[in-house]
């Protein structure tokens, strides 16, 4: 029933988004209990993914939280709290039937209530929550184990946003007390989950630790007794501790191209892409339409013919990343090269920019702050200092400034007090999971990872809603492909080359998260064979 479903509700399934690089796991015997997996955090601002996405808050969430259905190999939707579900002929109704006996971090019992509860938070809380659940009408829950959600039309991303990477089951006695969501306490103080491990210590600036949740329903899991996240934000340091052993486990590690082979030169530590399939991670060039210079089109289209982008791509991903093209990564199922593409041509940035009305007037066309996130520094970096040398020669000057961490960026971002910032998100496999967010009138939000940039085009709009609810794959695609047209005409954002995103692990690892989920999945096989 699971791969029907599935299929129903996907319509087909992604292709890999990377060619996947590095040595294939090491093969174990038996998966051991116990043990403590050693990885790292780069910062995070809650531990709650139903407000916040992205791989820091994602990566620990996903093993705080449960969800409804996991993500395996080759996509196929799988049981988690719901032990199967049902869809209706129309597509319209969903019936999912949960585990019995599935309790809460603080032993209270896991209900529909709290399913229903979480998917209306998640709606109206998560950055692309009204993307995902804005055709989820009534949701019923006839019994503590039956929970029914009632669609205004289909929707074909369905199940996969049910997992808790992005449908997170909260505890309905915890939050819906009335405080707001995004800035409950219990976010980040005594988190009470539903997933496989449990809070032990939360201490942002140096270390977060989660304990084997002994009461988990699943029996046998988690293999591990424990997983510590210290703080880590420089790649550099990471590689150095990969390499003494001090760290047993690295997603979203950071490592740039040029350390691949000091990486697997190194004992007893492996290098792979895989697990990233599901991500399709594109970094942008993110400008603030609101005020001039950027309000104005021709502006942003002359400095889209400034920045060479395969020059990017050659030098700071040393040619294993290829540029951006548009909204999506091209390795999504839904992706699309026939989009307007502006070639590198200085002399005509320098007109355009003298026909838009900014001349060089006492040796300044105008300049800006470039706003540098302190995530992702071995890409942000060195882009945000080539884009202000390349605009130098057009006499723009550009005041790059560097976040001194996570929350001052994402402060500054999702209250629009910006020009302009180096950015990055994940497409996911459906587009309504991870692109819709960007582009849609309605999500002008102050959220992070939102509208932040103030984009809002009505025709987009009518084709944001007649992908979402497109069940035919090729209607679909063709949708998608006028979508990516529109956007790059419009040149919302600048894209930059796609991340090179890459998992560094040590031999002791067993069973590493390698579906196109990765470490963003709950990793209750995972153990330690050391």
């Amino acid at each position: 029933m699971f791969q029907r479903l599935s299929r129903t509700f996907l319509g087909a399934l992604p292709v890999a988004l990377a060619l996947s690089v590095g040595a294939a796991p090491v093969a174990h015997a038996e998966p051991k209990a116990g043990g403590t997996l050693t990885t790292f955090t780069s910062g995070y601002r809650t531990l709650n993914p139903a407000v916040q996405s992205g791989a820091s808050t994602g990566s620990p969430g996903s093993q705080i939280f449960a969800g409804l259905v996991t993500v395996g190999q080759d996509y196929k939707i799988q049981p988690y709290l719901a032990k199967d579900w049902e869809v209706s002929a129309d597509q319209l109704t969903v019936t999912f039937n949960l585990v019995s006996g599935a309790k809460f971090h603080d032993g209270a019992p896991i209900t529909g209530e709290d399913v229903k509860f979480s998917l209306e938070t998640v709606k109206a809380n998560h950055p692309f929550g009204a993307a995902m659940f804005g055709n989820v009408g009534e949701i019923d829950v006839p019994s503590p184990e039956t929970v029914v959600i009632h669609l205004n039309q289909p929707v074909p991303g369905l199940l996969l946003s049910m997992q808790p990477l992005l449908m997170p089951i909260l505890p309905k006695h915890v939050y819906g007390d009335g405080q707001d969501i995004k800035t409950h306490p219990r976010n980040m103080e005594n988190v009470v989950g539903s997933g496989p491990f449990k809070v032990e210590e939360n201490n942002p600036a140096e270390r977060l630790v989660l304990v084997k949740n002994e009461d988990f329903f699943i029996e046998g899991r988690p293999y591990l007794d424990k997983i510590v996240y210290p703080m880590v934000k420089d790649p550099l340091t990471r590689v150095l501790m990969l390499e003494k052993g001090e760290i047993d486990f690295a997603p979203f590690s950071g490592i740039r191209p040029t350390d691949v082979a000091r990486i697997e030169r190194a004992e007893g530590v492996n290098l792979t892409t895989d697990g990233y399939d599901a991500i399709g991670y594109v970094h942008y060039f993110e400008m603030n339409l609101r005020n001039e210079p950027f309000s104005n089109r021709e502006v942003r289209e002359a400095l889209a013919h400034a920045i060479d982008t395969g020059f990017l791509s050659k030098v700071i991903f040393g040619g294993k990343a290829v540029p951006g093209t548009g909204p999506l990564h091209t390795g999504n199922p839904f992706y699309s090269a026939d989009v307007p593409m502006y070639e590198p041509d200085m002399d005509k940035a320098a007109a355009m920019l003298d026909a838009a009305g900014y001349p060089v007037k006492d040796g300044v066309r105008f300049s800006f702050v470039l706003d540098v996130p302190s995530w992702a520094p071995q890409a942000h970096v060195p882009m945000a200092e080539y884009i202000q040398a390349q605009l130098e020669k057009l006499n723009i000057k550009v005041e790059l400034r560097k976040a001194p961490d996570f929350g001052t960026w994402v402060q500054r971002i999702s209250s629009w007090d910006y020009e302009a910032t180096m950015n990055g998100s994940f497409n996911y496999p459906d587009p309504t999971i991870g692109v819709h967010r960007h582009f849609d009138c309605d999500n002008i939000k102050n959220v992070i990872w939102a509208n932040t940039e103030g984009y809002c085009n009505p025709e987009v709009d009518k084709l944001l809603d007649a992908a979402a609810v497109e069940v035919d794959f090729d209607k679909r695609k063709a949708l998608y492909a006028e979508l990516q047209k529109t956007i790059q005409q419009d040149l919302v954002f600048i894209y930059m080359p796609q991340d090179f995103s890459a998992t560094v692990y040590s031999d002791a690892v067993g069973n590493m998260p390698d579906t196109p989920f990765g470490a963003l999945a709950p990793m209750y096989d995972t153990y330690l064979d050391k």
